[in-house]
């Protein structure tokens, strides 16, 4: 649920920034299925049926699984959330605890993914 709360906030923030290309990379394979599909979810309604709406408004996007590993920012930055007491921050500049992550995704560093077998 938070994975869902997360992304319409997002798409509130791209609607407002007028922005028509949306690569919407989520990894929470559960709300990928439900938003690329129309199957109904009375668990996660109304909220999924407004981040339907506001996908429907940008032209042209995509909305990908990708593995945690690779969504470190995001991992990084939910974990500051769970320790703010604000409900809602909106970054100038992206916050220190993300930093290492950006300078690796510049460098073009690799992430390994472990899996037992």
């Amino acid at each position: 649920m938070a994975e869902l709360w997360a992304l319409r906030d997002g798409l509130l923030i791209a609607k407002e920034m007028g922005l028509s290309n949306l690569i919407i990379e989520l990894d929470a394979l559960s709300i990928v299925v439900l938003m690329n599909n129309n199957t109904a979810n009375l668990l996660m309604e109304p909220l999924l049926t407004d981040c339907r709406n506001l996908v429907r408004e940008i032209p042209n996007k995509q909305i990908v699984h990708i593995y945690r590993e690779v969504n470190q920012c995001a991992d990084a930055l939910a974990k500051l959330g769970a320790n703010s007491l604000d409900s809602f921050v909106i970054f100038l500049y992206p916050p220190p605890v993300v930093d290492s992550f950006l300078a690796a995704d510049k460098a073009c560093v690799r992430c390994n993914r472990l899996i037992n077998s």
